[in-house]
């Protein structure tokens, strides 16, 4: 199978993370949980480290490890509810539209969706529309899901900072291609799942939020630490993570980030050169309209002919052997948004390991079903 659906989850993983995963499962122990000399406690800590370093963040204790990008968002938006008025973008994926509207369900909040601009933009006059002093959260995509397109978080912090509202970032399409510095760009909690473009595997992710917005656990057990009590410690950042963490798929996700920070030049470059190819041959082909710009994650969303993309998803698998990514991306608004809410885009999304032949393979097939 030729691989294009890397920003569903990359198929490459470097030798590093393979490694990490078998140790831990060769030597499995628990953190927090077992007799002195499990190495597990120490290699949590280390993940923590690298991932706090990574978005330049104050402490690895304000590192709360989940089972992906998804448990992550609901620790921050659920965690960090309080009552009063959310903002969302419609770049946004459901792991942030449906806990925000499951508080609004319940008579938790109000919310309201601020759409982009024509270039996939959301613009900081947008937001000033609909931000007010009862504003406690907003919530952006770094990068979409659909279109990968980069939102600029500069403006978009200092607004919401202004009405003293906290900015939650998704970082799921970006992690491992886009450099987020938190500091400098006044976000106040990111969202990251390991199994993109950090080449982890399945099962691991992570909340890194500032020490101004520590967000209450959402589930409740055993934490491995202050066994005595009878009600959830406090603290961080275990009071947030009860149950059994899943070491190799965590160890995954700080060796993926190691790699990156090692490799990010030489990654950056070959997707941006795979992407362009892609680009260029895709914008000679008749009926096919290209809805993304070049982006870090090297995502390519565009219709064929007017065809559903579910349809030319499966026939490119059945016919061709080309694995991509048809129909909504868990992301209604953004659809909603560019109008191809009824048939979906396809999305291709290149990675570290697409070759020049891959793509020319699936311009030839992409010319064949047009």
């Amino acid at each position: 199978m030729i691989y294009f659906d890397n920003a569903s989850t990359t198929r490459f993983k470097p030798q590093c993370v393979l490694d990490a995963v078998n140790q831990a499962i060769v030597n499995s122990c628990n953190a927090n949980r077992t007799a002195s000399g499990c190495q597990a406690g120490e290699a949590v800590y280390q993940v923590r480290k690298i991932l706090s370093m990574l978005y330049n963040n104050d402490s690895p204790t304000h590192v709360a490890l989940t089972s992906g990008c998804t448990e992550a968002l609901n620790l921050a938006i659920i965690g960090r509810a309080r009552r009063g008025h959310i903002v969302i973008s419609a770049t946004e994926h459901n792991s942030v539209i449906r806990p925000v509207y499951q508080l609004a369900a319940k008579g938790y909040c109000t919310v309201d969706v601020v759409e982009p601009d024509a270039s996939g933009q959301v613009t900081d006059d947008q937001l000033a529309k609909v931000i007010t002093d009862k504003t406690t959260l907003v919530c952006i995509s770094h990068a979409s899901n659909v279109t990968g397109c980069v939102q600029n978080l500069s403006g978009i912090s200092s607004i919401c900072h202004k009405h003293g509202a906290l900015l939650l970032v998704d970082c799921a399409q970006s992690v491992g291609y886009l450099p987020l510095d938190m500091a400098k760009k006044g976000v106040d909690m990111v969202a990251i799942g390991s199994h993109k473009g950090l080449h982890g595997i399945m099962g691991a992710g992570a909340l890194i939020f500032g020490e101004h917005c520590v967000p209450r656990p959402i589930k409740y057990g055993g934490t491995g630490t202050e066994s005595h009590l009878v009600t959830q410690p406090t603290t961080l950042p275990e009071s947030l993570e009860s149950g059994t963490l899943t070491i190799p798929a965590i160890v995954s996700m700080g060796q993926g980030a190691k790699w990156y920070v090692q490799n990010h030049r030489q990654i950056s470059q070959h997707i941006a050169q795979m992407q362009q190819l892609l680009f260029d041959g895709l914008s000679r082909v008749k009926g096919v309209a290209i809805f993304s710009k070049p982006n870090p994650s090297g995502i390519v969303a565009v219709d064929v002919e007017g065809q559903d993309s579910a349809v030319v998803a499966d026939i490119l698998a059945s016919n061709f052997n080309v694995a991509v990514r048809g129909g909504l991306h868990c992301a209604p608004l953004m659809h909603k948004h560019l109008g191809t809410d009824k048939k979906g885009l396809v999305r291709i999304s290149v990675g570290v390991d697409t070759t020049k032949n891959d793509v020319l393979h699936l311009l030839q097939a992409i010319n064949s079903i047009v």
